[in-house]
């Protein structure tokens, strides 16, 4: 079972600033979910997200 994670837990496991996190959830790239008005991110989301970055640079 994964965990939600909120975004300053996400953006301490991939790098990124507040906008290119936004920009990353817009397009979809890294999958999240919407529980009333916070947004959060699964782990399993952050890992299919880095093994994607690990595929494209192979």
């Amino acid at each position: 079972m994964s965990k939600l994670l909120t975004e300053a837990d996400v953006r301490k496991l991939i790098p990124v600033g507040h906008s290119k996190y936004y920009e990353l959830i817009g397009s979809g790239v890294l999958r999240s979910v919407k529980i009333g008005r916070r947004r959060f991110v699964t782990e399993q989301a952050v890992a299919d997200y880095i093994a994607g970055l690990d595929q494209a640079a192979a």
